[in-house]
């Protein structure tokens, strides 16, 4: 399947402006206490306590600005790791952003609700994220933790959540899903995704892997869709390799393009050697280029 799928209600402000491509994306640390089987992030990021903003590693905060304006973005998605571990960090982020791009510059975060804690609540809360979405995968892991969503509720903060559509676990996810309803309003169901990283734990776990996905992952996700009390969404793999990271590259293109360049509908830029237009008679050496994060592609 190439579109996502909306169940009950419309779409979260975040994954609005995702499939925009009109979200930065903030890998703001490696690090996470747990080990989740079907976790794709790289083993060069994961557990490591490093930065990464579209791809772009970044050594200072203040630098995130510059970045995240080059790719013309309206907001930002704070991811890991689990930023959760950072929240001083992630509440600086929110800061310089907001102070940069202003209150309407909108920002999300993900974090696994068993990382929640009082001390990581509390910055969360005064912070200036707008959106929190909370993963979980069993009911049993909200726990004595509603406190901390009802804190996140009661500082203003859009809750929800967020899931892997794992085959075989649709009832379990969609209990937890449902135990979170009377705090979050909306979940997001993702197709799992295979990475170098997670390609033999999913194995191991017996699921099939069908090219970059696990084959029953999309079935997975209607499933717990249909079982769930609040709006849902089903992002796909295809979605966000296609249009969301697509959009997010032309967006950076067009930004950062010189007025003798023209920028395709996929992101990639054609010029000239010479220095004419790519469009114009005039042109005799025509070359592609493609950014995607700190690496280019010319032809």
């Amino acid at each position: 399947m190439y579109y996502n799928m909306v169940f009950r209600g419309g779409l979260a402000r975040g994954c609005e402006l995702c499939l925009l491509g009109a979200k930065s994306v903030i890998f703001i640390t490696g690090l996470c206490p747990l080990s989740c089987f079907y976790c794709p992030v790289s083993a060069e990021r994961f557990g490591r306590d490093v930065i990464y903003v579209n791809d772009v590693p970044v050594q200072r905060l203040e630098d995130i600005p510059k970045i995240v304006a080059e790719y013309a973005s309206d907001g930002a998605a704070v991811t890991g790791g689990d930023p959760s571990v950072v929240a001083e960090r992630v509440k600086a982020v929110a800061d310089i952003l907001k102070k940069e791009f202003g209150d309407g510059f909108h920002i999300h975060m993900y974090t696994h609700i068993l990382n929640l804690n009082s001390k990581r609540v509390g910055i969360l809360a005064s912070s200036r994220v707008d959106e929190v979405r909370i993963h979980i995968t069993s009911r049993g892991q909200a726990a004595g933790r509603e406190k901390y969503l009802k804190a996140l509720v009661a500082a203003g903060k859009t809750l929800g959540a967020e899931v892997p559509a794992l085959p075989g676990y649709e009832k379990e996810i969609a209990d937890a899903v449902n135990a979170l309803a009377p705090y979050i309003s909306f979940v997001n169901i993702n197709e799992l995704d295979v990475s170098e990283s997670n390609v033999e734990r999913l194995r191991a776990a017996g699921y099939r892997v069908e090219g970059l996905n696990v084959a029953g992952s999309l079935e997975a996700a209607r499933k717990i869709a249909e079982m769930v009390a609040v709006p849902a969404h089903i992002c796909t793999s295809r979605s966000k390799d296609i249009v969301q990271i697509g959009s997010r590259l032309f967006r950076h293109a067009m930004a950062t393009a010189a007025p003798n360049e023209y920028v395709r509908d996929d992101g990639a830029v054609y010029y000239d050697e010479g220095g004419a237009h790519p469009r114009s008679l005039k042109a005799s050496n025509i070359k592609i280029r493609l950014t995607v994060g700190t690496k280019k592609l010319e032809i």
